[in-house]
C-alpha cells in the first residue's frame, strides 16, 4: 500500500503542477475571477467523482474546514506572487508547506522512527524546491505584504488536512464536502473583493478546476496511505512540474513562431 501511496502523491504533483496551464494559455490576468470560476470547476468535478466512486454527498464539517483551509491560502498565494514574484513566493510557500505538514505528521505520531532521516529528507526537498524555482526579475510592490501572505499561505496549506487526520475521517467521507468548502469560500472571497464576473477565460478556469480536483483525489489517497508527514511533502514536486511546463510552453511558442515565419518566408 505504501508504494500506491507514493504513486498517488506523484500523480497529485503532476496534476497540481499542471492545473494552471490552461489559465496561463488563456493569457488572463484576472486572478480572483480565475479562483472563483475554478472553484465552480472543483465543485462540479468533485460531484462527478463522488458519484462515480459512490462517495457520500453529505456535508461533512471536517471536509468543509479542509476546503476552507485550501481556498483561503490559495487567495493569499495570489497576493504573495503579485508582490514577491514567482521566484521568491513559490519556494517560500512550498517550503513552508513541506515543513509544516512534516511537523504536523510528527505531532500526530505518524513517524515514530527515522526522524533524523526524515528531517534530512525534508531539508533536501526544501533545498530542491528553492533550486528549481523559476527565476525572474519582478519588481515587488510590497515585500512585507508578500512575505506575510506567503508565510500564511504555506502554513495554512501545510495544515489543511490536520482536521480530518485528528477526526480520523475517511477520505471518501470528506472528499465532496471539501469541494463544497472550496466553492463556498471562493464565492465569499469573490464577493468580499467585489470581483466582477466577466466572460474571460471561463473554459480555461473550469478546466484548471477539473485538473486540480483529480490531483486532490490522488493527494487525499496518498495522505491516507502514507500519512501527512510523507504524502503532502512529496506532492510539492508540483513546483518542478510547473517549471517544466513553463519551459515546454516557451519552447512550443518558439517552435510555432519559427513555423509561421518559415511559412511567410
Amino acid at each position: 500500500m505504501a508504494n500506491l501511496g507514493f504513486l498517488a502523491a506523484i500523480g497529485a504533483a503532476l496534476s497540481w503542477g499542471s492545473y494552471l496551464v490552461p489559465f496561463k494559455a488563456a493569457k488572463s490576468d484576472k486572478l480572483l475571477l480565475f479562483q472563483a470560476i475554478m472553484a465552480v470547476g472543483i465543485l462540479l468535478t468533485g460531484f462527478i467523482i463522488s458519484l462515480f466512486f459512490n462517495f457520500p454527498l453529505n456535508l461533512n464539517l471536517y471536509g468543509l474546514i479542509v476546503g476552507m483551509l485550501w481556498a483561503i491560502p490559495n487567495a493569499l498565494s495570489l497576493v504573495a506572487v503579485s508582490n514577491l514574484g514567482i521566484a521568491r513566493a513559490v519556494p517560500l510557500i512550498a517550503s513552508l508547506v513541506v515543513l509544516s505538514s512534516f511537523l504536523w505528521g510528527i505531532f500526530l505520531k505518524e513517524l515514530s522512527t527515522g526522524l533524523i532521516l526524515g528531517f534530512i529528507a525534508i531539508g533536501l526537498i526544501i533545498l530542491g524546491v528553492i533550486l528549481i524555482s523559476v527565476t525572474e526579475n519582478t519588481q515587488s510592490q510590497n515585500v512585507k505584504k508578500g512575505i506575510i501572505t506567503a508565510v500564511l499561505a504555506g502554513l495554512l496549506w501545510g495544515t489543511q488536512f490536520v482536521p480530518v487526520k485528528i477526526a480520523h475521517t475517511a477520505p471518501q467521507d470528506y472528499f465532496f464536502s471539501m469541494s463544497v468548502g472550496i466553492f463556498a469560500t471562493g464565492m465569499v472571497i469573490a464577493l468580499f473583493k467585489k470581483v466582477k464576473f466577466q466572460n474571460i477565460a471561463i473554459k480555461a478556469s473550469l478546466l484548471s478546476g477539473v485538473i486540480w480536483s483529480i490531483g486532490n483525489l490522488l493527494g487525499i489517497l496518498a495522505i491516507s496511505l502514507i500519512g501527512l508527514a510523507k504524502g503532502l511533502p512529496i506532492t510539492q514536486l508540483a513546483v518542478l512540474v510547473a517549471v517544466l511546463w513553463g519551459v515546454f510552453l516557451i519552447g512550443a511558442l518558439v517552435l510555432i513562431s519559427g513555423v509561421i515565419t518559415l511559412g511567410l518566408a
